[in-house]
């Protein structure tokens, strides 16, 4: 999920909560963490640090983030679709349309011979705010998530243990599966929610792991050379640097 702009500086991926900024680059195979007390700092101060042109790539999360599917005819061209998407907007968003960030994906199902289109949307604040760098990508931070663990997977593993789209993650207290555009949240009630599934990436270690028999659960290790205060703040700013303008 993007609302992006053009990218073409240095990428700085940034996470937050509420005692937190932290901010990841990755220059030259060499990743570089910092950690900001949102006390004493603010988006734009951080901004002013960095000396070259950069792109930050903000992790927003999920929950602040409006999504809405549609389906088209498919005879309709792309400015009709539009069209449309922006009455959507005005009619189900609960402010002006001048007040959001949105950003959308069409698909055509051939074998319905019908667009598939999924509408985001997300009210802008003074910590999305474009104007205090012109560019700047905001990011679902379940998608940030997924390719920081993914990077892991690729530093710690075999090449046959390669990350897969079949891979299920554990974040917090969610089960996250990606499938094509979408994604699916499943919250984990009780440990048998934890079997079924081909293989489960966590950063967590998980208790009572005897009770789980058979099941490929791969417990992440994080760097032991980079400073980490909250390790999933860590891991969607990695992901969220690592963006390649793709979902």
């Amino acid at each position: 999920m993007l609302f992006q702009t053009k990218l073409q500086n240095k990428k700085l991926g940034l996470s937050q909560n509420e005692q937190y900024f932290c901010v990841v680059s990755i220059e030259d195979q060499v990743i570089c963490t910092k950690w900001y007390e949102k006390d004493s700092n603010r988006l734009l101060d951080i901004l002013k640090r960095e000396k070259s042109e950069i792109c930050i790539i903000q992790s927003i999360s999920d929950r602040f983030i409006w999504r809405k599917y549609l389906f088209f005819p498919h005879y309709y061209n792309k400015a009709m679709i539009y069209r449309q998407i922006i009455e959507v907007l005005k009619q189900e968003v609960p402010v002006s349309i001048e007040e959001i960030y949105f950003d959308y994906q069409i698909a055509l199902q051939e074998s319905e011979n019908i667009y598939r289109v999924i509408i985001y949307a997300l009210i802008k604040n003074n910590e999305t705010d474009f104007s205090l760098n012109k560019q700047m990508v905001l990011d679902s931070e379940l998608y940030c998530y997924r390719r920081g663990i993914d990077y892991l997977v690729h530093q710690q593993l075999d090449n046959k243990e390669e990350s897969s789209r079949e891979d299920t993650y554990l974040f917090k207290n969610q089960l996250i599966q990606f499938k094509q555009t979408e994604l699916f949240q499943t919250s984990i009630e009780k440990l048998s929610q934890l079997t079924g599934y081909k293989r489960l990436l966590t950063i967590e270690k998980i208790q009572n792991l005897s009770q789980i028999e058979k099941e490929k659960i791969i417990t992440l290790a994080l760097p032991s050379d980079q400073k980490i205060i909250d390790p999933y703040l860590y891991i969607t700013a990695l992901g969220a640097c690592l963006w390649s303008g793709k979902v």
